[in-house]
């Protein structure tokens, strides 16, 4: 069956999830129906294989349109991925708990001849042409489909047992290992706080699609087309990867959609359609370097790390945004010249428009190095993943306090995002967590520039009028339809 086809933009795309699942009844009437229907065309086979493998692609065929109906599904179609560990471990793993094999790629192109799907074939990348693997997405009569089907959005998860606590080795391969108590307690911990994050309703009041585009530097190796972060209930869960085949080494929370896009969205966060403040950790793996070194950054001085003079900057500003990131940069290098590869990939040239050749980076080296003579010996040593670890452990405290009364919150590493009317009970548990983890006291915080409930009431004792309009602002915002649309899908679901 031949298909009509928009142009589309195949880099608009995310890989095939081959966790999606669901047990609800409908659910399983329909993947039987589109078996039966398109796909039963051999005599002899394992149905209950192949049905498995139909539901999770179906599913995230149907969560990818419901969200946005421009988005691709990237899903490997050679055999090989499905063995060597390019997409999982061969074999049973802790990481494929549907045990999703390569009979996958014979259910898409058993779909893609049914004409229920689109189809466009991956190709390798050369130094003209970057490559990328196969996209999929629903045809028109797979939407149809899709708009009478007596199942939603919330009816679709993820299988129950999927694995929470990863380990990577130092080539980012995922590694089987043994399940110790600590390991058991982690993954209780993030299995709960994702219960919590899935019925917290998160997103932004301003979009009417739900969907951000990233600026031009998260582009640059996507031939500039457009990369979009999506902004869905099924983008929110949460793991901990750690790294060097080892639990001391990294160990942080990833997952959720508001880590990938800047500030100035994060602060327009609202969840369960509550506004939100960000409180993050000033300058933390500095203070952490610091602390390995069993000393207290500031309690002996009140001077920014990354104050430092960069040679060819005469702003103020970008010396200390271009020193930050060298010497965040330099805590996770091995080496001097990784260091400034390293550097040289991250920094926007659009932004900093300086040229910095090896003798300009080995002299801001010096100059760390003797600004922080304290931590000098981590400085190229490949610290950053233990430093992570231990932000790791302050996060997990600071989850575990929220978790204890049920209340939402979002990690961004060395921040968090809380409603309004918790950050005094967030900055607490930072001060608790920090102090905790490294055995030291001091810690700064920056809050964003959302309003806390502090700043509310003390001003709204001066002005009452515009504390009524203040507080009318904070309740009801300016939703756009969509945004409505969605927090009334999402209210109804999960009422009482």
């Amino acid at each position: 069956m031949s298909l009509t086809l928009t142009p589309r933009n195949y880099q608009h795309s995310r890989p095939l999830d081959v966790h999606r699942w669901s047990e609800h009844k409908e659910v399983t009437t329909f993947i039987d129906k589109v078996y039966d229907d398109f796909l039963n065309t051999q005599s002899k086979e394992n149905v209950g294989i192949k049905k498995k493998h139909l539901k999770v692609v179906l599913l995230d065929l149907y969560v990818a349109w419901l969200n946005d109906p421009e988005l691709n599904l990237a899903v490997h179609m050679t055999q090989a991925a499905y063995s060597d560990g390019t997409v999982f471990n061969k074999g049973k793993s802790r990481y494929n708990e549907l045990n999703i094999k390569v009979s996958t790629v014979e259910v898409v192109h058993r779909l893609r001849d049914a004409g229920l799907i689109g189809f466009q074939k991956g190709f390798e990348g050369s130094a003209e042409w970057q490559g990328y693997i196969s996209r999929i997405w629903p045809s028109e009569t797979l939407i149809g489909m899709f708009e009478k089907a007596a199942f939603g959005l919330f009816h679709i998860g993820y299988a129950e047992g999927r694995e929470t606590i990863i380990l990577r080795d130092e080539d980012k391969n995922d590694l089987e290992y043994e399940d110790k108590r600590y390991i058991k307690d982690m993954r209780q911990l993030v299995e709960q706080y994702n219960k919590l994050l899935e019925k917290t309703f998160v997103d932004i009041q301003s979009l009417d699609k739900p969907r951000i585009e990233l600026p031009e530097r998260s582009r640059r190796q996507r031939n500039n087309k457009p990369i979009y972060v999506n902004i869905t209930h099924h983008d929110k869960f949460v793991r901990r990867i750690f790294n060097n085949s080892s639990f001391e080494d990294g160990g942080r929370f990833y997952g959720g959609w508001w880590q990938r896009i800047d500030s100035k969205f994060r602060k327009d966060i609202r969840m369960n359609n509550i506004p939100t403040v960000e409180i993050d950790y000033s300058s933390l793996h500095v203070i952490l370097a610091y602390s390995e070194a069993q000393l207290d950054y500031w309690q002996g001085t009140d001077k920014d790390p990354y104050d430092l003079p960069v040679r060819g900057v005469n702003s103020k500003e970008h010396c200390r945004d271009i020193c930050k990131l060298f010497l965040l940069l330099s805590l996770n290098a091995s080496t001097e010249q990784s260091l400034f590869r390293a550097f040289r990939s991250e920094l926007d040239y659009r932004e900093y428009a300086y040229s910095f050749p090896d003798e300009v980076l080995s002299e801001l080296l010096d100059t760390i190095r003797e600004h922080h003579s304290e931590i000098k010996h981590l400085i190229c040593s490949g610290a950053g993943l233990r430093l992570m670890n231990i932000d790791s452990r302050i996060c997990e405290y600071v989850i575990s306090e929220f978790l204890k009364t049920d209340t939402p919150i979002l990690t961004v590493h060395d921040s968090f995002i809380v409603q309004i009317g918790e950050e005094d009970k967030l900055y607490t548990a930072m001060k608790e967590g920090y102090k905790l983890v490294t055995n030291k006291l001091g810690i700064k915080a920056k809050f964003n520039e959302n309003i806390t409930k502090t700043q509310l009431y003390a001003h709204g004792a001066q002005d009452r009028n515009w504390f009524l309009d203040m507080v009318a602002s904070v309740t009801k915002g300016v939703p756009t339809k969509g945004y409505s649309m969605r927090w009334e899908r999402h209210r109804v679901h999960y009422k009482g």
